[in-house]
């Protein structure tokens, strides 16, 4: 891996409807890419670095929810956020393993 390069090989670029939020899953966002280990949430509604949030993917008849914490986040201004990336990365604390199975069987979402 290059100095500097912190990505995991096993991301897949999927889009994916994710719901989530610290108390209850009440904000929405698209995955811009996924890994067994997090995601990238594109949304403008970003909380904090440090933040543990809870997540729910929904993919085909298979819903995962899992805890993460937000490592990175990046808001825009409102009428920037079509044009420009706005989101936050999340890293699961604890990955639920039907995810981990289903990430590793479909080689990816």
């Amino acid at each position: 891996m290059a100095l500097g390069e912190k990505r995991d090989t096993d991301r897949a670029r999927k889009r994916v409807r994710v719901r989530y939020g610290v108390d209850a899953l009440n904000r929405t966002g698209f995955t811009r890419n996924v890994s067994p280990t997090g995601l990238y949430i594109g949304t403008n509604s970003v909380f904090a670095p440090g933040t543990t949030l809870q997540v729910e993917l929904k993919i085909d008849e298979q819903t995962f929810t899992m805890w993460a914490r937000v490592v990175w986040a990046k808001k825009v201004p409102p009428q920037l956020a079509h044009v420009l990336d706005c989101g936050m990365g999340v890293c699961f604390i604890d990955p639920d393993p039907d995810w981990l199975s289903f990430f590793e069987s479909t080689d990816g979402p």
